[in-house]
């Protein structure tokens, strides 16, 4: 059943320690901090060489603009377009960065220009992160410390902003606070790197490169069931939970396997919250809502 005219943190009469808050990127953004994509283009302009965003415009605009979702975008590749781009006009000209090694052709090329732009893109993207402010935020909600947060944010916020101790708060896709994380950066769409010999009116050498772009973008799929085994603690720990809030998330496809292990976790009674800002969440949390089949739910503008 859904419950209207809810406050922005209702109690529902449940104990503080019988909550969990999931917190997205826009909880951040809500709070002035610059952690968009469009923010990290922006940084990447100006602290590095514009050939990085010349180069993923390149590789990605295929279906949308690369740096308005990055992730949907890293999802939905073209290896075609991208080994279109990475074919040298003159393979003879090519060389590999080691003296004396020569390019042999296209299926070559690709892990020397495409390879290495998306090992260089990391590296960036992690140096964004390390470099977020987020001393512009004030705290203006109130979340309760003894509750549990599953945080898909690498900045801690929640710990310093809202004074939320560190043991009760889980960064899923990695905390810049702990110097051995890896920052979570992926989509969900693994391929399998035999595909393209499947294509008999495609050359053997274009059919090679396709199958390296494949095989370099499935490492940049999101290993949510090995990350969520690695937290399989927490998760457990949530048995005790009768009330969930959402917000910040988009709710997109690519976060539903942590929702889904959450629903599966929580008190069976387990009342829920999705904040949504925009109507595309409004649908996008709709639906979440009714793949995961919950009961008792209510969706709620974020203002």
């Amino acid at each position: 059943m859904k419950m209207e005219q809810l406050e922005l943190f209702p109690d529902f009469g449940i104990k503080d320690d019988e909550r969990l808050y999931v917190i997205g990127n826009g909880f951040d953004v809500h709070h002035n901090i610059e952690s968009k994509y469009s923010d990290f283009e922006k940084w990447v302009c100006k602290n590095k060489d514009s050939n990085l965003t010349n180069l993923m415009d390149a590789f990605f605009s295929n279906a949308r603009d690369f740096w308005s979702d990055i992730e949907k975008a890293l999802g939905e590749y073209d290896e075609g377009s991208i080994t279109d781009f990475c074919e040298p006009e003159n393979p003879d000209d090519f060389k590999y960065d080691h003296p004396g090694q020569w390019q042999d052709g296209i299926e070559d090329s690709i892990p020397y220009i495409f390879g290495e732009a998306m090992d260089d893109f990391r590296d960036v993207f992690c140096g964004w992160v390390k470099s977020i402010d987020i001393t512009v935020a004030k705290a203006d909600m109130q979340l309760p410390p003894k509750s549990k947060y599953l945080s898909f944010n690498y900045t801690e916020t929640l710990e310093r902003c809202y004074h939320i101790p560190e043991k009760n708060v889980l960064h899923i896709h990695g905390n810049r606070m702990n110097d051995g994380d890896e920052f979570v950066l992926g989509h969900n769409n693994n391929r399998d790197e035999n595909d393209p010999y499947e294509k008999a009116d495609t050359l053997l050498p274009y059919q090679n490169a396709h199958s390296e772009v494949i095989r370099i973008m499935n490492q940049w799929k999101k290993a949510t069931e090995c990350i969520i085994g690695s937290h399989k603690h927490f998760f457990q720990s949530l048995h005790i939970c009768k009330a969930v809030s959402v917000i910040g998330l988009s709710y997109n496809d690519i976060d539903l396997p942590y929702l889904r292990e959450i629903s599966t976790s929580v008190a069976s009674n387990c009342k829920w919250i999705l904040y949504y800002y925009s109507e595309s969440d409004y649908e996008n949390a709709e639906n979440v809502a009714n793949t995961l089949g919950l009961k008792d739910y209510c969706l709620k503008k974020f203002e």
